[in-house]
């Protein structure tokens, strides 16, 4: 079973001042579990909690500049690739800035 959550990619400006699109696309998780935990602290950036881990394909066209939502909240991200005996998948690391 897989749950949906949407990326978010782009916006803003390109090099020549013109406004760039944004784009809003569904993609499919393999699961969320929640966030937390002295291992995922480890991997957050100072000053960020780690709210909920989405797990994907490997493949799965994310990187760390994108944004998902999950849930209903928005978040920024961190994108970790794993693979191991032909196997694999990405972690993505959903976080929040706090204080």
């Amino acid at each position: 079973m897989s749950e949906q959550v949407i990326r978010h990619r782009g916006g803003g400006r390109d090099e020549n001042g013109q406004l760039v699109p944004a784009t809003n696309t569904p993609v499919s998780a393999i699961g969320v579990a929640p966030g937390g935990g002295s291992r995922s602290s480890l991997q957050a950036r100072e000053g960020e909690s780690i709210a909920c881990t989405v797990y994907f394909q490997l493949g799965t066209d994310i990187v760390n500049s994108d944004e998902l939502t999950v849930r209903g909240e928005r978040y920024s991200i961190i994108v970790n690739d794993w693979q191991m005996a032909g196997q694999g998948g990405l972690e993505v690391l959903c976080t929040r800035g706090q204080g």
